[in-house]
């Protein structure tokens, strides 16, 4: 807490990767990947009120300019049979409850629901992406800080070596230190960039102003303890791939059903009441209640090559099913052993910074956050593996 207030003092924004972290995940842009679950879950449920009976109205009031009907004369008499009257008034509710394209239904919720789980597993991907870069920023921005330090330590160095040479009896080579001083000038001036660059970077991604100078806090070296074999076990369980390569299988296999089910009758239970003052012959109001179906007799081969489509649509996402969760586990190996490696390299960058003098301190602990961000990154891709995202 005394940390962060001296550095608002300063007009500095210190933050910690974790809270650098939670405030990316938060932004406007990371909602993108919830608003896609939302549209998913919403398409689901609409698919889903197809189970329930739809209710319909309708309303005319219309005025004919004629007569409608037929004049009888007999006997020199005349009279008026009218068939529709010129004022007419028809009030109409159906109730309709689907039967057979209930099972329609049924696989059209299923489509819906595995694009749900889809988008599910597509959010927690971007989430996690959107961390991974924070965390790549954050470290680069402590890289290049230090390496501004040594710039700036450089810079100081051979400037107090140029102004005692200045006045040294007999004089040193001056334009070999000034050449030096120049080059380790454009050094400085170049860490400064990447400094700047990378502020406004991380400052993009966490959502403050592009210009807030930042205080980064120093982490301790992360440990990952998890075995081959069980990485890649989580792997395949969690990938958000392997999850996607599932459920396009679950849709091939309910458009299969689906196209099957082309050839069962669309049978309807329908009823209504009428109120009209159109026809003078019926009663002014009645109710009624039946059956409707309808079935397509003969289309030419559609529905079986429909049919046939399907069925090699679903034997391409089984096979598809296979080789994603090869290729996962695959990389979930190399990413074991690329962590492996990394974590190898950044025990001894530890300890040469821990050997090091007060001159080089800066320079090695460089070096040893450059190790760290590449275990981190190792370990993250690892992670991303094992967790699905």
């Amino acid at each position: 807490m005394t940390a962060n207030l001296v550095a608002q003092s300063r007009g500095i924004q210190r933050i910690t990767l974790d809270q650098a972290q939670a405030q990316a995940t938060t932004n406007k842009t990371a909602n993108l990947a919830q608003l896609g679950i939302d549209a998913a879950r919403y398409h689901r449920q609409a698919a889903q009120a197809d189970y329930f009976p739809k209710i319909d109205s309708t309303f005319a009031n219309l005025h004919f300019n004629k007569f409608l009907g037929q004049t009888i004369q007999l006997a020199r008499r005349q009279a008026d049979l009218p068939l529709l009257t010129k004022d007419q008034t028809v009030f109409a509710v159906t109730v309709t409850q689907p039967v057979t394209p209930l099972f329609k239904v049924r696989e059209a919720v299923s489509i819906a629901r595995a694009d749900e789980e889809i988008a599910k597993a597509k959010a927690t991907q971007s989430a996690a992406q959107v961390a991974d870069s924070v965390e790549r920023f954050y470290f680069g921005l402590l890289i290049a800080q230090r390496q501004q330090t040594v710039a700036e330590t450089k810079v100081q160095m051979i400037d107090t070596g140029l102004q005692v040479a200045s006045i040294a009896v007999p004089p040193p080579d001056v334009s070999e230190r000034r050449t030096a001083l120049l080059k380790a000038d454009e050094e400085l001036a170049a860490a400064k960039v990447r400094v700047t660059e990378l502020s406004r970077s991380l400052n993009a991604l966490i959502g403050f102003p592009p210009d807030t100078a930042l205080e980064l806090a120093s982490l301790e070296p992360a440990v990952e303890t998890v075995s081959l074999q069980e990485a890649t076990r989580q792997a395949l369980v969690n990938s958000a791939a392997v999850i996607e390569a599932e459920q396009t299988a679950v849709k091939a296999r309910a458009a299969t059903k689906l196209s099957k089910l082309e050839y069962v009758p669309d049978v309807a239970v329908i009823g209504g009441y009428v109120y009209e003052i159109a026809v003078p012959l019926l009663p002014k109001d009645f109710s009624f209640v039946g059956v409707m179906a309808s079935f397509n007799i003969f289309d030419f081969g559609k529905r079986e090559k429909t049919v046939s489509e399907r069925k090699t649509q679903l034997a391409m996402a089984e096979a598809a099913v296979e080789l994603v969760k090869a290729k996962v586990a695959a990389g979930t190996q190399k990413a074991f052993l690329d962590l492996e490696r990394a974590r190898k390299i950044r025990d001894l960058t530890l300890q040469l910074a821990t050997m090091s003098g007060a001159e080089a301190r800066a320079q090695a602990e460089a070096e040893m956050f450059q190790a760290e961000l590449d275990y981190r990154v190792a370990g993250s891709q690892l992670k991303r593996f094992i967790s699905g995202r």
